[in-house]
């Protein structure tokens, strides 16, 4: 396949979340000369404005040409996030939405997983046909089924594409499915590394099929680091 088909694979991909394609155009990159691959990166953050780890990525490719040593550390922290996520779900029952790569590589250490469909890409069902292939117990809910999957559940974990003081931006349905934890009283967390902070409040643009949530709606964010508090977050130098 054509770098150029390639590249309108990423732009025109809407039903993977920020960490493959992230992988996706790392892969890109290495292949591309040095002086497109800032274009290429513009590109690329033009067609996923909610995804901040591709921001990430197009900042460091302005002065810095090594992206194999860029791709092998974001690798670390995805693997160490992974770690610390299966830390928390091990041996619960856990409900999710959307496809995280993150967030199903951790789910491989918990009793079984909810997963909402994910309207209107239905990315949660491909999320569990992966775990199920990993002979994981799993099951599908329609997304109106979201007080059934919380209320039997142990907690929530979902995945972000941006991560802010004040909250994060995720697939749509996020709202409502941290809304309904809050309701039932379920920890709810959220799994994401740290190229995917922006310093900034609710500024950042992301189009119709993602959407805010408040950070008091989140027990913790669980990332390389560990897992924090957002009051803490906001007293890092950002």
């Amino acid at each position: 396949m054509s770098l150029n088909n390639i590249l309108k694979d990423i732009i025109n991909d809407k039903r993977s979340g920020s960490s493959k394609i992230i992988k996706n155009t790392l892969e890109l990159l290495k292949k591309v000369e040095e002086d497109e691959r800032y274009k290429v990166c513009e590109r690329i953050v033009k067609a996923h404005p909610s995804m901040a780890g591709l921001r990430f990525i197009a900042e460091f490719v302005k002065s810095n040409p090594q992206i194999e040593e860029l791709k092998l550390e974001i690798e670390k922290m995805n693997s160490k996030t992974v770690e610390n996520l299966a830390s928390v779900v091990d041996n619960k029952v856990v409900t999710t939405l959307s496809r995280s790569h993150i967030v199903e590589k951790g789910l491989l250490k918990a009793r079984k997983i909810n997963v909402l469909e994910s309207l209107p890409e239905k990315e949660g069902i491909e999320m569990a046909r992966w775990l199920k292939g990993r002979d994981k117990e799993v099951e599908i809910f329609h997304d109106a089924f979201v007080s059934y999957a919380v209320k039997n559940c142990d907690l929530v974990v979902v995945g972000a594409d941006t991560i802010l003081k004040n909250g994060f931006i995720n697939k749509t349905g996020t709202l409502p499915l941290a809304l309904v934890a809050k309701h039932f009283n379920k920890e709810f967390y959220v799994a994401s590394p740290s190229y995917k902070l922006v310093r900034a409040e609710l500024n950042v643009e992301f189009d119709e099929t993602f959407e805010f949530v408040d950070d008091k709606l989140v027990t913790a964010l669980i990332w390389e680091g560990g897992i924090e508090e957002w009051r803490k977050l906001k007293e890092v130098e950002w």
